[in-house]
């Protein structure tokens, strides 16, 4: 079925959800991911406190058990409205329509109970028809900015002098999910003050919203002073440090090197590069430092070490030694740009040799873009 399922969607389906869809939908859609998400609403952020603003109120909202909840009927009206084939539209609403469930629990089961809710996981189309879902879910002002990733959604709108129309996007929010019967859970759904300085006054609460310093938006955690990172990389730390516990465990009941470099990239390389895009301008002496600690650490006990280590080193030496040979000609263009580009390379390659070629972009990258 799932095969099925594919084949209409890449022939008949795709092409109208690409078009369809609005951009600020980020999940099941080529070329998208939770990354561009995060960037989306951290630049959002900051480009408001840069342009002036005195901070952006973000809003994150939760639905309960948000897939299991769509109605049939509500979903179908929105899938004819796009312009599917016909037959396409007909076989969608087949595909949902008269589903049974039941349930096992110690032997017994249930009978059959026809279900008129909720889009099934685990199926080719199961998300896509639950972007169509939300798909028309729209902020009040134009000025607001709406960020989706599947059920996640979050708002964020600046304020001017303790003013901001963000009351507006939650009572938008509540009739909406009204209108959709879906239930928003107000006890999940927060709100954080953004600001570029902690003296800036904070406005007041929403009614029935809880304030929070911090949200943890698609595994990233975010703080209301954008250069503040503790939060993270005590959880990127925490997390690392039980799972060396496993290779430790692996190691003495005698993995390969490569067993271990291949579960050391998986378990632990993956944590600190995943959202790297957001927190890797952030101060090298404060927070990147303790990733490049920890990593030697765990390559001095031999975890993690690569080939590329002499490689790196051998690379940097060479790269180091023409750049020092280049004349320190500041008039000659070709001169000062070669030196600059060899310096460049020799970085890279040491830190590639003693950090891991993944790290690179939570400490080079971001000092060179600076």
């Amino acid at each position: 079925m799932r095969l099925f399922e594919r084949c209409i969607y890449k022939n008949e389906i795709a092409d109208v959800i690409y078009h369809s869809i609005d951009s600020d939908q980020y999940a099941y859609k080529v070329g998208h991911n939770s990354t561009m998400a995060l960037v989306k609403c951290q630049h959002t952020w900051l480009k408001g406190l840069d342009n002036g603003v005195k901070y952006v109120r973000v809003l994150s909202f939760d639905f309960s058990k948000a897939f299991d909840s769509v109605p049939h009927d509500i979903l179908f009206g929105k899938v004819k409205k796009l312009p599917f084939n016909p037959y396409i539209i007909n076989w969608l609403i087949d595909f949902l329509k008269d589903r049974k469930q039941r349930v096992t629990v110690d032997g017994i089961t249930t009978e059959f109970l026809k279900i008129n809710r909720g889009v099934p996981q685990g199926t080719v189309l199961g998300p896509i028809l639950f972007s169509i879902m939300v798909n028309d879910i729209k902020p009040v002002n134009p000025i607001n900015e709406l960020c989706k990733f599947a059920d996640d959604i979050t708002i964020e709108a600046p304020g001017y002098d303790e003013d901001d129309t963000s009351a507006e996007e939650v009572e938008n929010m509540k009739l909406w999910s009204d209108e959709n019967r879906m239930v928003l859970n107000m006890n999940k759904t927060y709100e954080m003050i953004v600001r570029g300085r902690t003296s800036i006054p904070l406005p007041s609460c929403i009614p029935s919203i809880k304030r929070k310093t911090w949200l943890k938006i698609l595994g990233i955690t975010l703080e209301e002073i954008p250069k503040n990172w503790d939060i993270q990389f005590e959880e990127m730390l925490k997390k690392t440090s039980g799972r060396m516990y496993i290779l430790r465990v692996c190691k003495y009941y005698g993995f390969t090197t490569k067993q271990l470099e291949l579960l050391f990239q998986s378990l632990i390389m993956s944590l600190f590069t995943f959202g790297t895009e957001l927190w890797g301008g952030a101060s090298y002496t404060k927070y990147i430092s303790q990733i490049d600690k920890f990593i030697n650490r765990a390559y001095r006990n031999g975890f993690g070490r690569k080939k590329t280590v002499v490689v790196g080193l051998v690379v940097a030496f060479i790269a180091s030694i023409i750049s020092v040979a280049i004349p320190d000609d500041r008039s000659n263009d070709g001169y000062t740009g070669g030196r600059i580009f060899l310096a460049i390379v020799a970085k890279f390659f040491i830190n590639m040799a003693f950090s891991g070629i993944y790290i690179w972009s939570a400490e080079l990258f971001p000092t060179f873009v600076r």
